[in-house]
């Protein structure tokens, strides 16, 4: 399904509103996860600093909402069955 995807030209549209707020969250992700790990390799901090922040920035919540809004503006163009398709396609950690 992904080369089939990967080949395809078509457009998606989300509101600016939820771009902008996409935008914010992954920028936050992006630079609070790097510092965080950053200090847990090099400084020897405890991993708990990682767990408080996911908990207390509630990042599965709003990444939750993200995948939503981007995976309802991709079934518009694809349909819900592709798009759960490309989903478990993803990686998923296991125990």
């Amino acid at each position: 399904m992904s080369d089939e995807m990967g080949m395809r030209k078509g457009r998606v549209e989300i509101s600016l509103a939820d771009a902008i707020q996409a935008t914010r969250d992954l920028n936050e992700y992006v630079v609070s996860l790097d510092r965080i790990l950053s200090r847990i390799g090099t400084g020897g901090k405890d991993p708990e600093i990682l767990c408080d922040y996911v908990v207390d920035r509630k990042v599965l919540r709003r990444l939750g909402n993200l995948r939503n809004v981007i995976g309802t503006a991709l079934e518009q163009e694809l349909g819900e069955e592709a798009v759960h398709e490309i989903a478990e396609e993803a990686y998923f950690y296991t125990d």
